[in-house]
């Protein structure tokens, strides 16, 4: 359920045009009325440094937010960066969104770009990792010790998740990159990754086409500067190919 434009403009009014953008994207998508929880991951490698230090990424960050508002009417979105690790700093909602990404990241050091660490630590933070392998005695005899089941393992999820993915370059492993992406394709999150930069990332376009996977789980959209591209336009690139997934992965059970 969608938080209304009432509320938004009443308790975050710097924030109801652009969630006003979002909400005709939603519609024109034909998306409106579905739920979905919404969380943002940023390449925090050092190459990124001007895009911070500018606020692109603040405002990048708004935008999802107002997108947010569209799905799940707690208003807010779970926020995580990606360097040599992934990391996740916390919520950003209405009611605290003005510099959220400089306080939230202040004091972390800027890394390389390990996009494998980020779909495996996001996926076990909503839950969808699966059971750990029981552990075995002494030359693999005796009774092996029992592993909780994680919530969404063995039933559909009640809500998908939609994770928006940007960085400015190609990871430090592709391979490793490639077989988390793969691993995570049986979990019901949807990846949408955009560039940054001059040109489109070669590599995210290899990902948006892998065939190994369980669904396609990802998109990849280059777009240039953030600060350029029109809003409308830019919700429009953060929602395609979503109602896709979200139709593939109810058909094979993964949500409800």
């Amino acid at each position: 359920m969608a938080l209304s434009l009432e509320k938004i403009g009443t308790e975050a009014p710097s924030l109801l045009s652009l969630a006003k953008t979002a909400s005709t994207a939603v519609d024109l998508s034909g998306l409106n009325g579905q739920k979905a929880k919404v969380a943002v991951a940023l390449d925090f490698s050092g190459s990124m440094s001007r895009a911070y230090k500018s606020g692109a990424m603040q405002r990048l960050v708004e935008k999802t937010l107002a997108m947010a508002t569209q799905f799940d009417d707690d208003g807010a979105i779970d926020f995580f960066v990606f360097d040599s690790s992934a990391a996740y700093l916390g919520e950003i909602s209405i009611a605290d969104f003005p510099g959220s990404v400089d306080r939230l990241t202040r004091g972390r050091r800027m890394g390389s770009t390990n996009y494998a660490d980020a779909f495996l630590y996001i996926r076990q933070h909503f839950g969808f990792a699966p059971p750990a392998m029981p552990k075995k005695g002494l030359f693999g005899l005796g009774k092996a010790k029992s592993s909780p089941t994680l919530p969404g393992t063995t039933a559909p999820a009640d809500m998908p998740v939609y994770v928006l993915f940007l960085t400015d370059g190609a990871p430090d492993s592709k391979n490793a990159a490639v077989q988390a992406l793969v691993e995570v394709s049986k979990a019901p999150i949807f990846w949408k990754f955009l560039s940054i930069g001059p040109k489109p990332i070669a590599f995210l376009e290899q990902l948006d086409t892998i065939t190994q996977r369980f669904v396609d789980n990802a998109n990849y959209e280059p777009i240039g500067d953030v600060d350029r591209i029109n809003d409308a336009l830019l919700f429009e690139k953060m929602l395609k190919e979503f109602p896709e997934w979200l139709s593939e992965v109810r058909n094979k059970g993964l949500i409800r």
